[in-house]
């Protein structure tokens, strides 16, 4: 699973190159589309779950500028009682190689929308979280 993304002149800043607060919105549409492909977001809302992120780290190797096409992909990283740590990379081909143009590891805690409380990662929720584990390819090594 991978997002694609084209770089319009509404993501450029006056700088000509990607603001770094777009970076989030580009690892939070992947992440989207990474639940969404693995069917998470509708059993989470039928068993009435939510999740938070509650720590983003992003590195920032490249510039992004106006017309680069750049691909988006996540993997599960770690779980833990109460919360996971997914970790994303955007990457850009330039000249025929591909190379990171920034890195990000994002964790997350679920919660109960009936209590509003964070929930303990068990039963189907952890079954779930480790079949992500094997959703992973197209990652380069930084």
């Amino acid at each position: 699973m991978a997002t694609k993304i084209k770089i319009h002149g509404f993501h450029i800043d006056v700088f000509q190159h990607v603001n770094n607060a777009r970076y989030l919105e580009f690892y939070e549409a992947d992440r989207w589309d990474w639940m969404n492909e693995l069917d998470f977001i509708d059993w989470a809302i039928k068993n009435k779950f939510t999740m938070a992120a509650v720590n983003i780290n992003v590195n920032y190797f490249q510039g992004a500028v106006l017309g680069d096409e750049l691909t988006v992909v996540t993997r599960m990283e770690k779980f833990g009682v109460k919360s996971a740590q997914c970790y994303q990379q955007i990457i850009r081909i330039k000249n025929g190689q591909s190379e990171v143009v920034s890195d990000a590891y994002v964790t997350f805690v679920f919660i109960d929308t009936v209590l509003n409380k964070s929930v303990t990662i068990e039963n189907e929720l952890k079954e779930r979280l480790e079949s992500f584990i094997s959703h992973s390819d197209g990652f380069i090594d930084v």
